[in-house]
């Protein structure tokens, strides 16, 4: 049961950092995006299949290939962890994106609102500073700022709908990075110095993590075949062909394949030998003489 949950951890782990890193690859390369795709679908193959044939071969290949290998592993891992930070920065810019230009739109509104507000005031100030027996005066000013005065109620009342509305929007986005901006403040950093050390710390954790998982998991299933579901052998008293092969066999799992086990795997119980009876001899019986 545990072998299972953990198989399923670790795909999941592995298919979240490949999905990552093969789509942020394919965002950095966008008037390539299928073949970079496809390029990235290729290295996230490479990468888990090198990393496990260093594991189940490490003592069978030479010190030369072992550090070519490894070269190309660690070569790998930067490679895709730089497309896991680029989809995860790719998506904290859209949403920075949008949030600032938000306030642009909703500062701007703000300050159109507040001119034509304080035009109108200026405009009902006039026409009350009249005396009120000035009635042809009164109607004069009417007159000269009427059409002014309908525009600006038009625009009033299209500004104000809108400004709520930007202000709600705010609202929401100042919900999904309140966090950010709380830590920010108590680090008292930018926020977008706080949101590059998030994303760095988990590129570096996804990547290595699905690495060790992987091979975690490769050690948990050969020491179940192996130690579980046991084939039988053949007696080691034997020196009998099949003996020989059963022998090697042990030997390289436990050595050659990275296994190395404390205690031999259990042998099969050799039957007692069935005691021979000695075949008694018949005494002739003497006559009386």
């Amino acid at each position: 049961m545990f072998i299972i949950l953990m198989i399923l951890v670790t795909a999941g782990l592995v298919s979240v950092a490949a999905y990552f890193s093969v789509v942020g690859i394919a965002s950095i390369f966008a008037y390539n995006y299928v073949p970079a795709l496809i390029m990235g679908i290729a290295l996230e193959a490479g990468k888990i299949s090198v990393a496990i044939y260093l594991y189940r071969y490490w003592r069978l290949v030479s010190q030369e290939f072992k550090a070519i290998l490894i070269m190309f592993l660690v070569l790998l891992m930067f490679i895709t962890s730089v497309g896991i930070f680029g989809y995860l920065s790719q998506g904290y810019q859209k949403t920075s994106e949008e949030f600032r230009v938000l306030n642009l739109e909703l500062d701007s509104l703000e300050k159109e609102y507040a001119q034509k507000k304080a035009r109108e005031q200026e405009i009902n100030r006039q026409i009350q500073q009249l005396p009120a027996d000035a009635i042809t005066g009164r109607i004069r000013l009417a007159r000269e700022f009427g059409d002014e005065f309908a525009e600006l109620r038009d625009r009033i009342g299209v500004i104000e709908p809108r400004v709520q509305e930007l202000r709600v929007k705010r609202l929401g986005y100042e919900s999904h990075i309140g966090p950010i901006s709380y830590i920010a403040k108590m680090l008292e950093l930018s926020q977008d110095r706080v949101v590059f050390y998030a994303i760095l710390l988990l590129v570096f954790v996804i990547d290595p993590l699905a690495i060790t998982l992987t091979l975690a998991c490769n050690m948990a299933l050969i020491h179940f075949w192996d130690y579980r579901r046991p084939r039988a052998r053949v007696s080691a008293s034997n020196g009998s062909l099949d003996a020989l092969v059963t022998r090697a066999r042990q030997t390289a799992m436990r050595y050659n394949m990275g296994m190395m086990y404390d205690a031999p795997p259990p042998a099969e119980k050799s039957r007692p030998a069935a005691k021979k009876t000695s075949a008694r001899r018949a005494t002739p019986k003497r006559g009386r003489g």
